[in-house]
């Protein structure tokens, strides 16, 4: 037990594209809470699935959601709801929102998921109050938590006016106290990668491995994962392809070689409709004669019983769901989607095996799908899957925070000491 055990940890999650930073977060959250039940969290996000949250009693403070339009070849920005504002509006009521959520709680710690300075940078009003504060007595240890790829980019460094009124600046990674990688360095080294192979920043990097938001002894019976998907005690092929514009194509294409190999009499094929797919291309989907044969669901949380209990998955390869592919031992058909660096293309390879095969966008039109889909269903199960252990990764996580806060104080003890 460290001397200060902390009560209030405030977590910004940017979440612009889809929804596993939320899951991502989520994990860690409650890794944490299973060892300290007694934290307050204030979750400040743009998610759209707050729920998932509230469901866990952790508190929201919702920003106005922002998107990042990855159909284009030039990524761009723009309000997903309040569509009669600009960008820059939406952005600076997002900073306003998160200045005041984080003056009001006055957490004893902070962690920021993904971006080091936040979505177009808002965080960086906070992060100057931890400059401010740095080695004071209202110091709080700094977390920055990523899933390992990601877009590379230098640290940024903020400018300022010292007393002197000379111009200085403020290395962004100097003011982190750790920064957590949900992934294995074998895979990916971030520093190396992303950072800038800077030493300074050698220290503070920590590998937890991969995160799931459910550990495997978690998972749901076969009778309990059909009933709450409303499905029959049938083989169960599960679709889930995101909301790329590509999606109407590959998923017609799917059902179409479902059919001529004989697997829509034999198999219940489950798609789920990402709640981010337009409305359009829904309908187009469910209204094809293809369609009939298909149960269609719409997005639920914890597909991974779901995926835990299929004959085979065919997904698109973002972090989670590739995790809770390894977790359950399932068998599956990766189609990336090709954005954000290449970090789906990357995640694929890594995971590839005689179970797990791998299609590009680019190939999936070009090969025998027929018989890659025969030849995944006819291998094994892996006899014993991956176990991701997110209450491992909490204990690790409010350790350090404590030992900081600890530390911290009594440095700021014997200073206090010293100067009296």
């Amino acid at each position: 037990m460290t001397d200060k055990q902390i009560k209030r940890i405030f977590v910004y999650s940017h979440n612009s594209i889809g929804l596993g930073h939320s899951y991502r977060t989520l994990a860690v959250i409650t890794g944490i809470r299973y060892w300290r039940p007694d934290i307050d969290f204030l979750v400040v996000s743009g998610t759209s699935i707050p729920e998932i949250f509230f469901k866990e009693g952790i508190e929201v403070m919702k920003l106005p959601s922002i998107k990042l339009d990855i159909d284009h070849d030039r990524f761009k920005l723009q309000s997903r709801y309040l569509t009669g504002f600009d960008v820059e509006t939406i952005f600076d009521f997002r900073q306003r929102i998160i200045v005041e959520s984080f003056d009001f709680f006055k957490p004893d710690a902070l962690i920021i998921e993904h971006n080091m300075t936040g979505q177009m940078s808002e965080m960086i009003p906070v992060l100057m109050r931890k400059w401010m504060r740095k080695g004071g007595a209202s110091d709080f240890p700094l977390v920055h938590m990523c899933r390992g790829i990601m877009s590379w980019t230098p640290l940024l460094r903020i400018p300022y006016q010292n007393p002197r009124h000379r111009s200085e600046s403020i290395n962004i990674g100097e003011l982190y106290d750790f920064m957590y990688v949900l992934e294995d360095r074998e895979i990916i080294d971030i520093n190396k990668m992303f950072l800038g192979n800077a030493p300074e920043l050698e220290p503070k990097i920590r590998y937890f491995g991969k995160i799931t938001n459910k550990v495997y002894e978690e998972l749901q019976s076969r009778e309990e994962t059909l009933v709450r998907f409303g499905l029959y005690d049938r083989k169960t092929i599960l679709v889930s392809l995101g909301r790329k514009r590509e999606v109407l194509g590959v998923c017609l294409t799917l059902l179409e070689t479902f059919g001529r190999i004989g697997l829509l009499d034999d198999y219940q094929v489950v798609v789920v409709l990402d709640p981010y797919l337009d409305r359009t291309t829904a309908g187009l989907l469910r209204s094809h004669d293809l369609g009939r044969k298909v149960r269609f669901v719409s997005f639920v949380p914890d597909l991974v019983d779901l995926i835990n209990h299929a004959e085979l998955v065919v997904s698109r390869a973002g972090y989670n769901t590739v995790n809770e592919i390894l977790l359950t031992g399932a068998k599956a058909i990766l189609i990336p989607e090709p954005h954000g660096g290449g970090e789906q293309e990357l995640r694929a390879k890594t995971s590839c095996s005689e179970r797990i095969r791998v299609i590009t966008e680019d190939e999936f039109f070009q090969v025998d799908l027929g018989r890659i889909v025969l030849e995944v269903l006819a291998c094994a199960r892996k006899a014993s899957p991956s176990r991701f252990d997110k209450y491992a990764i909490g204990k690790a996580i409010i350790d350090d925070i404590e030992n900081w806060c600890a530390n911290h104080s009594a440095c700021t003890q014997e200073g206090f000491n010293e100067a009296h």
